[in-house]
């Protein structure tokens, strides 16, 4: 037996001994009781920290006007009311603007169906305009301010854009920055953000992500409809990394 052990000691010598290669070294588990497994992309320089900031917009006591369908379309189909206010007064459908936020706009994408136009608000640096009708028609749109002043909305320079028969899409470049209106030539209307930007839910909440750390200004804003004059509001938070930064915005004329 005592013969038996040394060689067996022997071995495990001479094998511990033996160079490893790079190979072996990539096989061979880390010291302690349990193999360490590593991600191929940890080495990648890591991303800074942020945090993320979450928006309520509110319009307190709106109006009942405001609250109610203006009219009927051309079609003989309701108009939607300036507002769809929660019991909270909570409004869907504002653009919220985040400075520092990251990402570009991408397309905005509008569609005109039944004598509308939808969504009533879009964001994005391009607009993608497509039409249901079986009938061509055309819109038209015109530049009516800048995000640099949410307050001053002027009448614009219309330009028309063509709309081919139902399966057609037009696309039309827009200046980053600006505040657009598109009116069918039914009457309807649409609103377009050029900008980073996002658009609260039917709570009248938006969440934005990856913010960076620091103080940010937030500005909200919806656009005049239904005779309903447009309202925005300022405000800023600071954004801590890993945190949630909350923020209420109270609309106001």
């Amino acid at each position: 037996m005592g013969v038996r052990w040394l060689g067996l000691v022997v071995v495990a010598a001479c094998s511990s001994s033996k160079p490893r290669t790079a190979e072996d070294a990539k096989r061979a588990p880390p010291p302690g009781d349990a193999a360490v497994l590593v991600p191929t992309d940890a080495m990648a320089t890591p991303r800074p920290p942020t945090g993320d900031v979450q928006v309520r917009v509110e319009w307190t006591n709106v109006p009942p006007t405001a609250r109610s369908s203006p009219g009927k379309t051309a079609c003989g189909t309701a108009r939607a009311p300036a507002v769809a206010p929660t019991t909270t007064w909570g409004i869907p459908d504002a653009v919220v603007i985040v400075d520092g936020a990251p990402g570009t706009p991408g397309e905005a994408r509008v569609r005109f169906a039944d004598c509308a136009l939808s969504p009533r608000i879009a964001i994005g640096g391009a607009l993608v305009v497509d039409s249901a009708a079986d009938r061509p028609t055309a819109v038209k749109v015109a530049q009516r301010g800048e995000l640099a002043d949410l307050r001053t909305l002027t009448a614009g320079v219309e330009r028309s854009i063509q709309l081919p028969i139902a399966g057609h899409a037009v696309t039309a470049p827009l200046i980053v920055g600006g505040i657009y209106e598109i009116t069918s030539e039914r009457g309807d209307a649409a609103w377009i953000v050029a900008a980073q930007a996002a658009i609260t839910d039917p709570s009248g909440v938006v969440l934005v992500r990856d913010v960076p750390p620091g103080v940010h200004a937030v500005r909200a804003w919806i656009p005049p409809r239904g005779g309903e004059p447009a309202r925005h509001a300022r405000g800023e938070l600071t954004v801590v990394a890993g945190d949630l930064a909350e923020l209420t915005l109270q609309l106001v004329p």
